[in-house]
């Protein structure tokens, strides 16, 4: 075989300082041993030219250990080299497992790190080849759209990954076996052991029918699983999730409910999660409470579409997607920290036209929120930023401010009855949280709306595609206004008021008016410029909570509420009016500082006078039938 011979050749080379052509030669040469083991499977236990081979790749990963090491993407290289050593040692130890130690790992693990070679030394090697390579994947991805159907083995892909934690482990596994149907033949269980040491290899090893693989050395952020998916849906499965009754039948629905849907995630216990996606439980975050938990879930697991959510943003501690979506959306190694990575595919998602489903008919426990120290929260602090900075050079905006969203968004239909067919038009919503929830009220009660964007910020016109039927970009509010874009039931602001593209203010909340039918509400979000919460970043910063890059510089506009609602109260036909003031309640400590400092400057005035504690309103006006 041309293998050995290629081998035998490279390693007779200098092998110290090798050149990048002659790891690139390693690389190949191993591909291609890796995939002669797998075809020759079972007959390759005790087959000479296959221990030949076997020898050579394990001398290839001691070289490729030795001479590639370092940061990021190169140190993982490095200890996919090493876990291709310990593998064979694995494998010579106990040939029983001769097959699935080939096609479980040192296959995966070999073509894995000829992937991350590629990403290292071509397609991330210079910004213009960054810029590039990411450009593709995003085609990559919206191209999935119109691709034709793969064939697959199973329906879905459920993988667990664990790092010790063996007990949270054994709930996860035993919880998976118990409430899923893996009779049908349909599903494939993946259990990936991450270098744990605590017995979690071992008990993997036990379950049977499920996929083995086990990593010596921990890498994390390991793709490795994805060169052994043989299901049309992956499920990543956390170690300290607990599944329930029917959580995987309602997950595969909703996928195949649209093909546009990339990603669907359940609703577990709100203190272990964030981004809307927990609810409160009437059970403890322990293992005694597991029992009750199971017939919470019970109880609430029962199939409705009408409570899926229409998210642009999804954190995924239990997810399922679309397996080429999977391949494709693989982690951006820009993110050394392992923070923002939510963020960053579900940009990717987003902005290639994909939808993002959190499912509130379904639910599972997510134990999560194990404490941090003070110590590791400083880290991750620092991780935070820096990382927030990563995904704004990427993306050109920042990931927190570019949301969208406001609290209590069912004032929509507080103030507004709902009707089927109406036209939803929404100015500015960047990733749109706000027009969401608006699209998720209109859902509860049965009805689609036709959503419209008016986008002015043109950093965001790719942000729309995944949940507006139609886009329209304008310089500002007059531009659009005077298009004659037709009219609407419903308009409402992505943002502030203050940051929309306004000439005079009332003109043009005149303008908008008009657009409205009969019976139609306007509703306007409007920032509170003498909150505590304002006033303490002015104090502080100096400045408004805005994020900008280096080098960059942000002005701000501010309107006066009083003034706002004065100009509104008097105005000869923008009537008739509602304001409702949001207050949160994190904003209390400021709320008492800023009190505190009034008292300082003798000042005698109450805080709610002051509006101190009040964060925003919403002001809502109506045109009458």
């Amino acid at each position: 075989m041309s293998f050995l011979r290629m081998t035998n050749d490279i390693l007779k080379e200098e092998a110290y300082k090798m050149q990048a052509e002659q790891i690139q030669a390693l690389f190949d040469i191993s591909l291609e041993g890796a995939d002669y083991l797998a075809q020759m499977g079972e007959r390759g236990a005790g087959n000479p030219e296959a221990e030949a081979i076997l020898e050579n790749l394990r001398e290839i990963a001691g070289i490729l250990a030795a001479e590639i090491d370092g940061t990021g993407l190169r140190r993982q290289i490095h200890l996919y080299a090493k876990n291709i050593q310990a593998s064979i040692d694995d494998l010579c130890a106990r040939p029983a497992l001769y097959e699935r130690i080939i096609h479980m790992e040192i296959r995966p693990f070999v073509f894995e790190m000829q992937r991350l070679w590629e990403l290292d030394t071509k397609h991330l090697a210079t910004t213009e080849r960054r810029t590039a390579y990411r450009k593709e994947i995003m085609e990559q991805a919206a191209a999935l759209h119109h691709s034709l159907q793969r064939e697959y083995k199973y329906d879905v892909s459920v993988k667990v990954l664990a790092y010790n934690k063996l007990e949270y482990t054994k709930y996860a596994v035993e919880s998976i076996l118990t409430h899923t149907d893996f009779l049908r033949g349909n599903i494939e269980l993946i259990l990936l052991n991450n270098g744990s040491d605590d017995g979690t290899r071992e008990y993997f090893e036990s379950i049977p029918h499920a996929k083995v693989m086990n990593l010596r050395h921990n890498i994390l952020g390991t793709y490795a699983y994805t060169h052994i998916l043989e299901g049309r849906y992956f499920v990543g499965f956390s170690n300290d999730v607990v599944a329930t009754p029917h959580w995987l039948e309602h997950l595969l629905a909703c996928m195949e409910s649209d093909k546009r849907i990339a990603m669907a995630v359940p609703v577990c216990n709100e203190e272990s999660i964030s981004n809307g996606q927990g609810r409160p439980v009437p059970y403890p975050n322990t293992f005694a409470g597991m029992e009750a938990m199971q017939e919470f879930a019970a109880e609430h697991n029962q199939l409705n579409p009408a409570l899926w959510e229409e998210r642009s943003q999804l954190m995924p501690f239990l997810a399922i997607v679309r397996t080429e979506l999977q391949q494709v959306s693989a982690t951006d190694p820009v993110y050394t920290q392992a923070e923002f990575v939510d963020d960053d595919v579900s940009t990717l998602l987003r902005r290639t036209g994909w939808r993002q489903v959190l499912l509130q008919d379904t639910f599972v426990h997510h134990f999560g929120g194990v404490s941090l120290t003070a110590d590791r929260q400083d880290v991750r602090n620092t991780a935070l930023q820096e990382m927030r900075s990563v995904y704004y050079e990427k993306w050109g905006v920042d990931a927190w401010n570019s949301r969208g969203g406001f609290p209590v968004a069912e004032i929509v239909g507080e103030w507004h009855t709902l009707h089927g067919d109406e036209c939803v038009l929404i100015l500015e919503p960047r990733f749109g949280d706000f027009a969401c929830e608006i699209f998720n009220g209109y859902r509860r009660s049965g009805i689609v709306p036709h959503l419209t964007a008016a986008v002015f910020d043109t950093r965001y016109q790719e942000d729309t595609g995944y949940l507006f039927d139609t886009t329209v970009t304008a310089a500002g509010i007059a531009e659009f206004a005077t298009r004659g874009s037709g009219k609407y039931d419903v308009i409402s602001a992505g943002v502030y008021l203050d940051e929309l593209p306004l000439g005079d203010v009332i003109a043009d909340i005149e303008r908008l008016y008009a657009l409205l039918t009969p019976g139609g509400m306007l509703l306007l979000p409007v920032r509170n410029p003498v909150s505590a919460y304002e006033l303490t970043s002015l104090i502080d910063r100096g400045t408004r909570d805005l994020y900008s890059g280096a080098h960059e510089v942000k002005s701000y506009r501010i309107i006066p509420g009083e003034q706002l609602f004065s100009a509104i109260h008097t105005h000869p036909y923008l009537r008739p009016y509602k304001r409702h003031k949001i207050i949160y309640e994190s904003d209390m400590p400021l709320v008492e500082r800023m009190t505190a400092l009034q008292a300082t400057n003798g000042s005698s005035a109450e805080p709610e006078e002051q509006l101190l504690s009040v964060r925003m309103f919403y002001l809502g006006l109506f045109k009458e039938n």
